[in-house]
């Protein structure tokens, strides 16, 4: 109950962007060269940055990455393609710096956060991979809830204060997204549940299953809904009924980014989820969170219309990993430099007489 008041204290932190630093920001673009909107969407994500960290140095733009690992039990009803173990062998090759997203990473200038949340049969010997285990595995959502109540507010505030810590604190921008395998049969559910969806409509192909598999992954989305009596306007209750130790994490990593003023770039469809539910936390949320790319599950774009976000990508990707994130920080780092490094209209000597209209 303590750690419970805790997370209430946290969100009462939330508060709305600055107005009048809104209000700076679209003055600098007003009095710039460059051309007001033209930079389509990536204009009002730069405004939306700038709003909230208006100190921004375009030389040095702080860009980090965090992965949030966990596993499911419900990989026990063989609904992907590999089992639960590969879990923990992406993770440490994460750690060892040769994955997908290291190779995203290493070539924007991302600092890369690995974090163990619960992965099964896994020896945490890598000391790039932070440790904060809340298990080895969440229990089978298709037999009963994934965890306790108490394990969902022990991951939150574990996000929180990972934000708030020397990894992560000083960050311009933060790029959140997980691995585990299962975890998108969790999300299909969550989103069945939230946005009053059919697991028809919910459930994809997520490592690459073929018909059969998919077929059954929805029996078992449909069997989590119905044995697990989930309170739909309890996000807490969702995450302990449905979800997985990596999607808490990331729901506290949301929710410490904008408690301490960082953009926060959320990845595809598990983190999207993750996303959602932080935002059923404190709407707020909204003004701090980019989604990066609409990802190739068919559960995602219902999770992004309930969000009220427009994705930045569309590239049909479904690798996790934050890797939609991670590909969309360098654009976004442009988008502010050209509103902090162009020369203005005064500066530029373009007068009234150099229009035509």
């Amino acid at each position: 109950m303590i750690k419970e008041e805790t997370i209430n204290r946290y969100l009462k932190q939330i508060k709305p962007i600055d107005h009048m630093a809104k209000r700076r920001a679209m003055l600098k673009e007003a009095n710039s060269l460059k051309i007001p909107g033209s930079l389509g969407m990536l204009d009002i994500i730069a405004k939306q940055i700038l709003s909230i960290k208006e100190e921004i140095d375009p030389r040095d733009f702080k860009k980090s990455i965090v992965v949030m690992a966990g596993d499911h039990g419900v990989s026990d009803e063989s609904i992907s393609v590999f089992k639960s173990n590969v879990t923990g062998k992406l993770l440490l090759k994460i750690g060892e710096g040769k994955a997908p997203i290291n190779a995203i990473a290493n070539t924007i200038g991302a600092k890369l956060i690995p974090v163990d949340m619960g992965v099964n049969r896994f020896n945490n010997s890598c000391k790039n991979i932070i440790n904060m285990r809340l298990g080895y595995s969440t229990n089978n959502i298709s037999k009963g809830p994934a965890m306790d109540r108490n394990k969902v507010i022990e991951g939150i505030l574990n996000g929180i204060q990972l934000v708030s810590s020397n990894e992560l604190i000083n960050s311009d921008i933060i790029a959140v997204g997980e691995i585990g395998i299962g975890n998108t049969t969790s999300a299909s559910a969550i989103t069945s549940l939230l946005c009053g969806i059919s697991p028809e409509e919910t459930v994809g192909q997520g490592t690459g299953i073929n018909l059969d598999i998919q077929k059954r992954k929805k029996n078992i989305v449909r069997e989590s809904l119905m044995i697990n009596r989930v309170n739909p306007d309890d996000p807490i209750d969702v995450l302990a009924k449905l979800g997985g130790f990596e999607i808490v994490g990331v729901v506290g990593v949301i929710l410490g980014a904008a408690i301490n003023k960082i953009p926060i770039v959320v990845d595809g469809f598990i983190s999207s989820v993750a996303a959602l539910l932080a935002h059923r936390m404190s709407q707020t949320i909204s003004e701090y969170m980019i989604v990066s790319h609409l990802s190739a599950e068919p559960g995602h774009k219902y999770v992004i219309r309930e969000l009220n976000k427009s994705p930045l990508l569309d590239l049909g990707m479904r690798l996790g990993q934050a890797s939609g994130a991670g590909l969309t920080l360098p654009l976004i780092e442009s988008a502010c430099a050209v509103y902090l490094k162009s020369a203005t209209i005064l500066e530029s000597e373009i007068k009234a007489e150099d229009k035509n209209i």
